[in-house]
């Protein structure tokens, strides 16, 4: 028998994964009004003091590295919270994967001095309980230890009442009783759940990013003129296209080609589903990972269209690297 879930273990995922939500909470609504004019004063006023003073360095330099900064945290905070289910479940990666986010988190929040002191604290105690020996024991699949002293518990079989008379002889008209139905030498393996959950979200997230990609081509295909004189009309799309600095045939263009680059990537993720549906093997778990390392990236190229299949990729990856999807992809 698998040893219990640890306290530790408990407060560990539980520590973690309210602070990743916290902090993708935190990072959305940054994000949701970036590039306002407040956050340009504040950003102004930062370089112009040392020691930034002397780096001679752009508003809209920094407003475009700090976004991606706060991407790649949004990305990571949604791996934490992924990791923190799973490790709560016993998984082995997951706590590898959460080990490795809260030291990154510890040692980010203690570049930001006193503020990041608390933060920092709480993501070293997380790694602290995610690694005690209770812990490990658990991650490993080890049986608990008995106490000294403790017998192993012998489970008492039922007695059978004895019988006052013997079973009387089979009459001649009797059916002979039957030989055991020979059973097959061996059931096909079951398809492990992390398997099937990898299938399930890869083939529901590339239909539906298919799904997306053909009606977009159809809006700026079959209805171009009222599309562009939307781009051209709305004062809000005036005002997104101004501050981007393109027009809205540029526009027009880049959501053609985007849109046909969602179609083709959906269909080789359906493909790959398919193939890791019907075909057991490395080379089809290889490639499912390596859709889902794509669908991450573009993910978050498109933030905040994205954020369901980031979570749905981070899933994937955690998936597919278990040790039973690995055990099922390679027996053929």
């Amino acid at each position: 028998m698998a040893a219990p879930r640890p306290r530790s273990v408990t407060l560990a995922c539980l520590y973690a994964g309210l602070g990743a939500a916290f902090l993708f909470t935190s990072l959305l609504s940054a994000l949701w009004d970036w590039g306002s004019i407040a956050l340009q004063d504040q950003i102004a006023a930062v370089i112009e003091e040392p020691p930034l003073a002397g780096f001679d360095l752009d508003v809209q330099t920094v407003l475009e590295g700090l976004r991606w900064v706060m991407l790649a945290g949004v990305v990571a905070s949604i791996a934490g919270m992924v990791f923190a289910v799973f490790a709560f479940r016993g998984d082995r990666g997951s706590q590898i994967g959460l080990t490795v986010l809260c030291s990154i988190a510890a040692l980010t929040f203690l570049g930001l001095g006193l503020v990041g002191l608390l933060p920092a604290m709480v993501a070293v105690a997380c790694i602290a309980l995610l690694w005690n020996a209770e812990a490990r024991r658990f991650f490993s699949g080890e049986e608990q230890p008995l106490e000294l002293g403790a017998a192993p518990a012998v489970r008492q079989q039922p007695s059978r009442p004895a019988q006052s008379t013997p079973p009387a002889a089979p009459t001649s008209g009797a059916p002979a009783p039957q030989p055991p139905r020979q059973l097959p030498p061996y059931l096909p393996p079951r398809r492990p759940t992390s398997v099937t959950l990898s299938l399930v979200l890869t083939g529901i997230g590339a239909a539906l990013v298919a799904g997306f990609g053909v009606l977009a081509l159809l809006v700026v295909t079959l209805g171009r003129a009222e599309y562009e004189r939307t781009l051209n009309e709305q004062g809000l799309m005036q005002d997104v296209l101004r501050s981007s600095g393109i027009s809205a045939d540029d526009a027009i263009a880049i959501i053609t080609w985007s849109a046909a680059a969602w179609v083709v990537l959906a269909l080789v993720a359906l493909a790959v589903t398919l193939w890791a549906a019907t075909r057991r093997s490395p080379a089809a778990r290889k490639a499912l990972f390596a859709m889902s390392v794509v669908t991450l990236v573009v993910s978050v190229l498109f933030f905040p269209l994205g954020l369901l299949w980031t979570a749905a990729a981070v899933v994937v990856l955690v998936q597919v690297s278990k040790p039973d999807a690995k055990a099922w992809f390679s027996s053929s």
